[in-house]
């Protein structure tokens, strides 16, 4: 989701830093109020929709595991994307038993895919990361964990409404992170010490961190995004801020291009936000903002 950006130790993790010894956090943990305190469990999963593997092509992943045969990029994709289902539909399965909350196994035991105990859509971040990379030759793959992401997404945002006692929307957390980092982005030039600076720089990151993964979330929940949301301009604007904070905690003139998703990335979240959409379809004004705004992002 974030290009190459390179995790950090700040709130737990080993990381490069600076001399002074601080870390910055690039991939902060979720917000503590947003965590579920049991695991989350999707009643529903898609299972009559599962992409099946034909026969040639468990005779050829059988005869890699010997070394055997050469098979093409997109092969080896289709098999990692098969494991990640398996693995995820595990993850989120209500066969979960009560020691130590042990999922249960995928069915393919020599998956390379972990199983994990999701409280949070974040816990899921290496599906989310892997959507907007997977090819159109694997459209299937990518519409049935889009559907599972959205199974999950919906049954996290029912949890959060309970335990909250008022609707939940990703939309409206993710504005809320936006304009927040947005204010303190704008202070940020009134900040002289360094290590004031470092640590607003911080706070900026961590909230266009949560920003940009939770307008991600309100789209592939497929949340009915208010027609003047403004969000994907949010977003687009964070993620360029991002990729411009150095290693160190220091804020570079132009963002680092391997810190850049490229242009088809941004391409995948403009298709899915319908708000944008419809507006692009009518208003040539905000057309040319659109297209402004993609091409700071660079070609693939």
């Amino acid at each position: 989701m974030d290009g190459d950006s390179q995790s950090s130790g700040g709130m737990g993790g080993a990381g490069r830093g600076v001399v002074t010894g601080k870390y910055f956090n690039f991939k902060p943990l979720p917000p503590p109020n947003d965590i579920l305190g049991n695991p989350l469990v999707v009643p529903n999963l898609p299972t009559n929709k599962l992409p099946k593997e034909t026969l040639g092509s468990r005779i050829k992943r059988a005869m890699s595991r010997f070394s055997m045969g050469s098979q093409s990029a997109d092969t080896k994709l289709r098999w990692k994307l098969h494991d990640t289902i398996q693995a995820t539909m595990a993850s989120l399965s209500p066969s979960v038993t009560l020691v130590a909350e042990k999922r249960a196994p995928a069915k393919r035991k020599k998956s390379s895919v972990p199983i994990i105990v999701v409280r949070h859509p974040y816990h899921l971040r290496h599906v989310f990361e892997m959507l907007p990379q997977i090819p159109d030759t694997l459209m299937i793959e990518r519409r049935y964990l889009e559907l599972l992401m959205n199974r999950a997404l919906k049954r996290y945002g029912e949890q959060m409404a309970l335990v909250k006692g008022s609707a939940f929307s990703f939309e409206h957390e993710a504005r809320e992170y936006f304009f927040s980092g947005f204010r303190m982005e704008k202070a940020l030039k009134q900040v002289n010490s360094p290590d004031e600076r470092f640590a607003a720089l911080q706070a900026i990151h961590t909230c266009y961190f949560h920003g940009r993964n939770y307008y991600y979330y309100a789209l592939i929940r497929r949340e009915k995004l208010a027609p003047d949301n403004k969000l994907f301009m949010l977003f687009a604007r964070a993620v360029y801020f991002m990729a411009r904070v150095d290693w160190n905690g220091e804020l570079l003139d132009k963002p680092s291009p391997r810190a850049m998703p490229s242009r088809e990335s941004m391409m995948f979240f403009v298709e899915r936000d319908k708000s944008v959409v419809t507006r692009y379809r009518s208003d040539q004004d905000f057309q040319r903002q659109v297209k402004a705004v993609l091409e700071a992002f660079p070609a693939a």
